[in-house]
Formats: structure tokens, sequence, C-alpha cells
């Protein structure tokens, strides 16, 4: 038995290690990733823009009112002498002061203290300091971002805006960073998580397809839970089928021992005058054969299947012509599939009677068919008989179930033909339809699968 670490274990494991993975990747996109500096601009971007320039990182914008205040006269200054207006047509405002105070080594910087705009020459070993009207900023002096407009003709303001100044394509960027890490994350996760489940499918498939015939069915490898499960399961297992060993073979002797008397009181039937003796044996002879019904019936979930790959539409033509040679009206289909499907014959041949059976007794004729379904495989028994009520449909397969009138004890059996061909279906993967015919008639379906049994 090969061992496996619990499923406490595998989960506690996978749910760190995805984790560690997430955060690793995490604060790898976060180191790569350089974080851009804030926006900066100068008086002459925002002249060329306002002078009908086309510029992406800028957008131009018709207002009727000017920019909100604070106003920043000594931007203002500066943009009114670039586009040779009065000052008193140009507006102007800091959006932003992030970065705000980091000056040049050398050259003009402008520095945001509060309220207060200062204007900083910077030489070799000395800088100077202005502010107010002393502050007389170039064109080309880089500046924290601002809006900045003038007042057309109209009386309206042509105005102009950074367009990325959130870093909404850094911020893009990294969502797209984040998104390729989760993806590449979630596939040894997918992987982690699936090899987990394997042993719980593997339970939930044995449970499928175990029967109280089987051996214990089920694994006893995997995880320290599945395998406490598995035993658990093969104890229940032993236990259904030592009870189920115990009931049939109480009953098998039940009915065996019947026989002796039944055979008793058919010789002693011989005594009996004519008119009552052949009441009384077809009464015994009636008895017998419920007998043999639920014994059959019973002995089903005991068979172990012996399927065959088998051609279906030789296999009724075979029965086709056993039920002729009886004078019974049992024809085939004049168009159908061919069929091939992995079946127990004689199983198959006792449920197909059990149908033909009743097709024959309570419509007088019986009409046999192949459908092919790719993975499936339908054999079709057809009458022309009344059909079922359609109440009746889904409950007629029970065990001793019988419909009254015309399917009473009189001209039927216990109630367990459609049963027994029930559980012949089951056992083979497949199910019993019944589906009244219209105008009349019912339509008795076997469903098989057509691959091979496992």
């Amino acid at each position: 038995m090969r061992w496996s670490p619990s499923i406490l274990v595998q989960v506690a494991t996978l749910a760190l290690t995805t984790l560690v993975l997430g955060f690793a990747l995490s604060l790898s996109i976060v180191l790569l990733t350089p974080t851009p500096a804030p926006v900066r601009m100068t008086v002459r971007d925002a002249a060329r823009i306002l002078g009908g320039e086309r510029n992406g990182a800028f957008g131009l914008t018709i207002r009727s009112a000017p920019p909100a205040l604070p106003r920043v006269v000594e931007v203002e200054a500066s943009l009114a002498r670039m586009l040779r207006v009065r000052p008193d047509q140009v507006r102007a405002r800091w959006l932003d002061s992030d970065g705000a105070g980091k000056g040049k080594a050398t050259g003009q910087s402008v520095i945001l203290v509060g309220d207060r705009t200062l204007l900083v020459d910077s030489g070799a070993g000395s800088f100077r300091m202005r502010f107010g009207a002393d502050v007389r900023i170039g064109p080309d002096v880089e500046m924290p971002a601002f809006e900045a407009a003038v007042r057309q003709d109209d009386g309206r303001w042509r105005t102009v805006t950074p367009t990325d100044r959130q870093l909404g394509a850094w911020r893009l960027r990294l969502f797209v960073a984040f998104g390729l890490a989760l993806m590449l994350s979630a596939v040894p996760v997918w992987i982690a998580a699936r090899r987990l489940s394997i042993p719980v499918r593997n339970l939930a498939e044995s449970a499928a397809l175990s029967d109280l015939v089987s051996q214990p069915p089920f694994q006893d490898d995997g995880p320290a839970e599945i395998r406490a499960v598995a035993t658990a399961m093969n104890a229940m297992h032993q236990r259904l089928a030592d009870q189920a060993e115990e009931r049939f073979q109480a009953f098998a002797a039940i009915a065996h021992d019947l026989r002796t008397p039944l055979t008793g009181l058919r010789i002693r039937a011989e005594l009996v005058p004519p008119g009552e003796r052949e009441r009384i044996i077809q009464d015994l002879d009636r008895m017998a054969a419920m007998i043999g019904d639920v014994l059959g019936f019973s002995l089903i979930d005991r068979h172990r299947l012996r399927p065959q790959h088998t051609d279906l539409v030789a296999f009724l033509t075979a029965i086709r012509d056993d039920r002729r040679s009886l004078d019974q009206d049992v024809d085939l289909a004049g168009q159908f599939d061919d069929g091939w499907a992995m079946v127990d014959r004689p199983l198959l041949h006792r449920a197909l009677d059990n149908l033909i059976d009743n097709a024959v007794r309570y419509a007088g004729n019986a009409i046999l068919s192949v459908e092919d379904r790719d993975t499936q495989v339908c054999i079709h028994v057809d009458d022309s008989g009344p059909g079922i009520p359609l109440n009746n449909v889904g409950g007629i397969v029970a065990p001793f179930r019988r419909l009254e009138p015309s399917r009473s004890r009189a001209t039927g059996g216990v109630g367990l033909g459609l049963a027994i061909v029930d559980r012949i279906a089951v056992a083979h993967g497949g199910r019993l339809i019944l589906d009244n015919r219209q105008p009349h008639g019912l339509r008795a379906t076997l469903r098989l699968p057509s691959r091979s049994l496992a």
C-alpha cells in the first residue's frame, strides 16, 4: 500500500504554498515594476495645447467657467507671456503637489510649500530662492501638474489638463502583471487540487460500480482519511452482503421446501373429479410459476455478468424465429439500425422474453427493433395493445406491481416480469423505459451502453 499524507496535511500544504507563491509573485511585481515619477509639465506644454497642438498626454476642453481656486498667479503670468494675452485672461491652478519639493542640481525648479510657490535658481555650489513678485517662471521649467485655461472671445475657457495625472497606464500595467501572475500560479494550484481529489473520485467510482456479490470494492489506498472511509465502507459492504446472503438462503430454502408439498398436492389432485382437478392443477401450476419468478428475481442480484460482444440484430432475429416457431406474432421492424453491445446473453434473452411475453399476452403481437445512439444502443419492443395509463408508467416496474384489470393475476403473473427486466437493464449499466405509442400501443425500450462494461 502506497503511503500518502492525510487530506488535512495536503490541504494545509496547498493553502500555505498558494499563499507563499502569491506573496512572492506580488512582491516581485512591486519590486521589479519601477514607480513612475509624478507627472511634470511646463508652461510651454500648456501653451502649445492651448494653441491647438495635439498631444496624447494632455486633454483640451472648452468650459463655461475657469479652473477652480486657488489661482497660481506665477504660472498665469508666464503663460500669458507665452500666449501674448493679458494676465486676466489666463487662469491656472495646481493639480498635484507630489514630488514638488525636489529641485534640480542646476537651473530653475518650482517647489510648493503650502500654498506658496517658490522658484529656485540652482548653480554650482549655490542657489537662490524667490517667491511672490520676484517669481518669473521660464517656459521650460518643469513643474508639478497644473490645469490652465485661457478665455476665448465668446467668454468660454479653453482648458488644458494632463490626461494621465492619476498614473492610469502604470496602474494598468500592474493589474496586467498581477493577472498574469494569477494565471501562472493557478496552473500548479489546479494540478495539486486535482491530485488531491483523485482518491475521492476513485472512491465514488468504486461505490457506483459496487454490488452485494462483488468482492470488497473500495481500495484501501490514499490519504489516511480515505483509507479510513474505504475500510468502513468495505466493512459495511460485507455486513450487507452477509445479511443479503442469509435472507436469500432462507428464501431459497422455503422455495425449495414448498416444491415438495406442491408436488404431493398435484399427485393427489389426480384423484379429484375431472372438473375440479383441472382447476386445482392450474392453481398449483400458477403457484409453482410464482415461486419460480420470485426465486429468479432474487437470483439476478447474485448473478455475475459474463458480457460478450453481441450483434443485437442477429440476436433479435434468432428470438423472432424461435417465437414464430411457436405460432406467435413476433416480427422485426422494417428498417432499423445495426447495433453491438457488451451483454450477458442469457440475461438479455430473459429480459426480452419477459417483454415479448407481455406484448403477446396483452396485445397479441410484438415488433422488435434496434436503434444505435453512439454511446448507447436501444432495443425496442413495440405492441399495438391498450398501453399503460400515464399515472402508472413510472411505478409499473416496481416488484409485485400489477395493473388492474387487464394485468390481473388471472391473466398475468406475480408482478415481477418488468421488475426483472429493469434489474437486468440496471445490471448492464442501462435502464428500462416504458412509453405509450400513438395512437395506441406500448413501447418498452432497453437502453444499454454500447461501450465495453467495466
